[in-house]
């Protein structure tokens, strides 16, 4: 066979005429030149990118007898003029020797010293195909290889490759190219071969090709083989089996008048072409993809009648309408990989999808859907203006609230001066109230402090509360104005409120009792006074049956 296929014919031979991986490049060029030259590497990424190329460029390079300082082969040693035909770089095709008996084969071999070369170099294509037992074979080669040898595995699905091998490698991962690189690339080959193409089937080409530059090489040899004239930008979708972008365009016209007969044309004629239904699919969301980012940004990527289109469909539809399509062809794409009868299942989703959004007789649900989402998003910022108010009122309130030692000392001594035995009993049994606002924007800060704390002395003027927790105590009288403000509006008395552990209650407890035995008695003094304890009318037993154990005892 005397042709041969032009991804074959234009593989790069050198790191200069490799296009796009710029940064593997660059590092591996380097190692070569500083004799830095590992023993194993492995290369991923998506298919065409340039893997297997690097990896025998590599090859040829370690083994140039006259290596220049920037890295270019001299291109007249043995290494170099039989680069394509050397015994020395062994190529592996893992897909199909993936048994530990090709692996073992393999091991026995590398003892052996190159033929005439400096390195014996061993290419693993798809190396993730191996099976386990065949990685378990090349582990300990890979670790500790003859210093003549140099592995380069490459793989397309890394994570299927053992850690105990990639961790033995120096890691490159290769990225899809970009449509500009491919493109000169192609321009390079259709000048070379004096082919007659069109611009915009270029940029076509490539991006179809996915960034994978085999995969552009590869249309491009397809569309030569196809017609000896000029190639145009509906050769390529013909060769290709893709659609227009008219024909996208006559489609999403069709949708937007909801022209059921119009879409079932569509779909049938595309069906009859025997053009593969789900490849339409990703291409018509990678398309739509263009028009929500010309809507919101202005940017068109792409040849003029792509950008045309882009802006014709971006006038006929909103925001909102795109992003559920965008959603329901994706789940269209996801059932016709399972069923068998792909066109229908696509014919069906657009033909739902017009009739929902754009049916004669009802209210534009297309303006219903803007609409809504713009009172959802002014109800959201009215909860998020609602918010930033509720935490200045909070940081207002800590401010204010910062009570001292000296405040707490004073409001413990005035709860206890005017604590009601029927008052407290009343507030406990009405304390699950606080559950209603658990949820209320205004007080669900400090309503989950309340739920979990205890009163266990009060009066309508002033109140004790308990919690186990010295932060949330510490939190409650951070917070307590906004406190002294829920519980006004739900049990509707001015209280002064003041929070403190279960430690320091039963030393206020047990403090009051031998107070009052002593003949100390508490009374209401005002913060600015020095003295927080004084004497008061009530008697000892009236006092204590305030606080008695009925009243103070709380799980």
């Amino acid at each position: 066979m005397s042709y041969l296929a032009l991804y074959r014919k234009y593989r790069p031979n050198n790191f200069d005429d490799v296009s796009g991986q710029e940064k593997v490049v660059a590092v591996i060029k380097n190692a070569i030149v500083n004799n830095k030259v590992s023993h194993a590497y492995l290369f991923s990424g998506p298919r065409g990118t340039g893997k297997t190329t690097i990896a025998k460029i590599l090859a040829r390079l370690v083994n140039c007898e006259n290596l220049s300082s920037d890295g270019k082969p001299c291109g007249k040693c043995y290494s170099c003029v039989n680069y394509f035909n050397s015994n020395d770089i062994v190529e592996i095709d893992a897909a199909s020797n993936n048994g530990v008996d090709e692996i073992r084969e393999l091991r026995d071999k590398i003892n052996l010293v190159p033929s005439n070369s400096k390195y014996k170099v061993y290419i693993i294509d798809e190396v993730h195909m191996l099976t386990t037992q065949a990685f378990n074979a090349l582990l300990k080669t890979l670790e500790e290889p003859p210093s003549h040898i140099i592995f380069i595995l490459a793989t397309t699905d890394p994570q299927k490759v053992p850690l105990t091998i990639s961790s033995r490698c120096q890691k490159f991962q290769f990225s899809k190219l970009d449509v500009t690189k491919i493109v000169e690339r192609l321009e390079q080959i259709v000048n070379s071969e004096n082919i007659d193409i069109e611009n915009d089937a270029l940029f076509e080409i490539a991006r179809l090709a996915e960034g994978g530059m085999r995969d552009a090489i590869n249309i491009l040899d397809q569309l030569v083989a196809y017609k000896n004239d000029k190639i145009t930008l509906e050769d390529v979708y013909l060769v290709n089996g893709s659609i227009s972008y008219d024909d996208v365009l006559k489609l999403m016209n069709a949708i937007r008048l909801n022209d059921k007969i119009e879409i079932i044309k569509f779909i049938d004629f595309f069906d009859n072409s025997g053009k593969e239904v789900n490849k339409f699919v990703q291409e018509l969301i990678v398309f739509l993809k263009d028009v929500i980012l010309y809507k919101n940004t202005g940017i068109l990527t792409g040849i003029e009648v792509k950008n045309s289109c882009v802006k014709s469909v971006a006038d006929l539809y909103d925001d909102i309408i795109l992003y559920n399509f965008i959603e329901d062809l994706n789940e269209t794409s996801n059932r016709i990989k399972f069923s068998s009868h792909s066109s229908i299942i696509f014919m069906t989703a657009v033909l739902k999808f017009s009739n929902n959004y754009f049916c004669e007789g009802t209210e534009n649900i297309s303006r219903e859907i803007i609409k809504k989402s713009f009172d959802n998003k002014k109800e959201q910022n009215k909860k998020e203006q609602l918010k930033e108010n509720i935490s200045r009122e909070i940081i207002k309130a800590n401010e204010a609230s910062s009570m001292s030692d000296k405040e707490i000392k004073v409001r413990i001594n005035n709860s206890l001066a005017l604590a009601s035995k029927s008052f407290l009993q009343e507030l406990k049994s009405n304390w699950n109230r606080i559950d209603d606002y658990i949820y209320d924007d205004s007080f669900s800060v400090v309503s989950g402090l309340l739920k979990d704390s205890v009163p266990v002395v009060g009066s309508s003027t002033n109140l004790i509360i308990v919690n186990r927790l010295d932060s949330v105590v510490n939190r409650i009288n951070e917070n307590i104005l906004l406190i002294e403000k829920l519980l006004k509006k739900i049990f509707n008395y001015n209280m002064q409120v003041v929070a403190i552990d279960e430690d320091t209650w039963c030393e206020e407890k047990n403090k009051y009792i031998i107070n009052l035995k002593k003949g100390i008695k508490y009374e209401i003094i005002d913060s600015k006074e020095k003295n927080t304890e004084r004497k008061v009318k009530n008697s000892v037993d009236e006092l204590i049956g305030l606080i008695g154990e009925s009243v103070i005892e709380y799980k």
